[in-house]
C-alpha cells in the first residue's frame, strides 16, 4: 500500500440510518489507514478519550490509537494523571479540556501527532453527552421527545468540537473520519407526515452550529442505506438481525421514524440538504457515495477501500 499525498483535505463522514453498521465501518477504516501506514488518532468518547491524546502524554500515547489499546499499568497512570489535571492540578484546572489549540483553557493535543484523526457525533463529551444520555432517552426521564432541544445541542457540540478539535486540524489538511455529521438532519427536520413535531429546515439551518458545519462542511459522505422505498417490516426485520444484546433509544424503537430517516439518507434529501446549506453559508456540497446496506460487512469494506483510495490519492 502506498503513502497518500500531502497537501490534501480530507474530511470523510460516514453516515447512515441506526443499524447501518458505522462503528463496525469505521473500525475497517482504521484498520485500512494503518495498513496504508498512517499514525491514527482516535478521539470518539469521553473528555478522557480526548485527554489521552494531549501531548502532556507523550510518554505513553506513541504507540496507541486510543485509551482501549493502552496495557492496564499505562491506563492507571493515565488515569490518575488526568484527574490530577482536571482537579487541581493547574490553573483553571476546573476548564483543562483537551484542544489542537494552545491557549490558557485547553490540554494541547499535538494536530501533527498522526495522520488521521477519528471523530463521532453526537460526542460523548460537552453537548453531545446531553445528546445521548438526555435527548435521545427522555422516555427513561419521563418526559416526552423535544426536536427542537435535540437540534440545539447537536448545534451547541459542533461549535465545540469545530473550535477544539476539526478546524485546527483541517487547517493542517490532515485526514478526519467522522461518524455522522450535519447530515444527522436527517433524525430532526420536520416531516409533515411522520414527524410534524420536527425541527422546521430554516430553524435548523440558523442554528449557530449549523452555519459552523455547513460552511465547513465535509468533503466525502459515505452512506450505508436501505433502498429510499424501504418499509417498517424492513427495518424491524433488520433490527431484530442486528440488534441483539443491545439497549434501544427512544429513536430506535420508533419504526415510521427509521424508515423516514432512511428514506431521506438513501434519496437526493441529503443533497438538497447540502445544497441548501451551501447556498446559505458559503459551503461546499460534498462528494456522496452510497453503499448498500445489505450487502455482507466484507463487501461494504471492500467497496469503502477501492473509494478511499481514489479519494485519498494513494499511490
Amino acid at each position: 500500500m502506498g503513502m497518500r499525498k500531502e497537501g490534501k483535505l480530507v474530511d470523510l463522514v460516514v453516515g447512515g440510518p441506526d443499524m447501518s453498521g458505522t462503528s463496525t465501518q469505521i473500525k475497517n477504516m482504521i484498520d485500512f489507514f494503518k495498513k496504508s501506514g498512517l499514525t491514527v488518532r482516535d478521539l470518539r468518547g469521553t473528555e478522557f478519550d480526548a485527554l489521552f491524546h494531549a501531548e502532556m502524554f507523550s510518554d505513553i500515547n506513541q504507540e496507541y490509537s486510543s485509551i482501549s489499546e493502552l496495557p492496564k499499568e499505562f491506563k492507571e497512570y493515565f488515569l490518575l494523571k488526568s484527574y490530577e489535571l482536571l482537579t487541581g492540578g493547574k490553573r483553571n484546572s476546573d476548564l483543562m479540556v483537551a484542544s489542537c489549540i494552545r491557549n490558557n483553557v485547553s490540554t494541547y493535543v499535538n494536530p501533527d501527532s498522526a495522520d488521521v484523526w477519528i471523530m463521532e457525533e453526537p460526542t460523548k463529551r460537552g453537548a453531545g453527552q446531553v445528546n445521548r444520555s438526555i435527548e435521545q432517552n427522555r422516555s427513561e426521564y419521563n418526559f416526552p421527545r423535544d426536536p427542537v432541544s435535540e437540534a440545539i445541542t447537536h448545534s451547541v457540540y459542533r461549535v465545540d468540537e469545530f473550535f477544539r478539535f476539526r478546524k485546527p486540524l483541517r487547517d493542517k489538511n490532515k485526514i478526519i473520519v467522522r461518524s455522522r455529521s450535519e447530515e444527522s438532519a436527517c433524525y430532526q427536520i420536520r416531516n409533515p407526515e411522520v414527524f410534524p413535531e420536527g425541527i422546521s429546515g430554516d430553524e435548523y439551518f440558523n442554528l449557530p452550529g449549523h452555519k459552523i458545519a455547513f460552511h465547513y462542511a465535509p468533503t466525502n459522505l459515505f452512506i450505508v442505506c436501505g433502498p429510499n422505498d424501504w418499509t417498517e417490516k424492513e427495518y424491524l426485520h433488520l433490527k431484530s438481525q442486528r440488534g441483539q444484546g443491545r439497549r434501544f433509544d427512544d429513536y430506535e424503537i420508533n419504526a415510521p421514524f427509521q424508515v423516514m430517516v432512511n428514506n431521506r439518507y438513501a434519496s437526493d434529501w441529503v443533497e438538497e440538504l447540502y445544497a441548501k446549506g451551501a447556498f446559505m453559508h458559503d459551503g461546499n456540497i460534498p462528494d456522496i457515495t452510497r453503499f448498500n446496506i445489505y450487502d455482507s460487512v466484507d463487501e461494504i469494506n471492500r467497496q469503502m477501500e477501492k473509494k478511499l483510495s481514489s479519494v485519498l490519492e494513494l499511490s
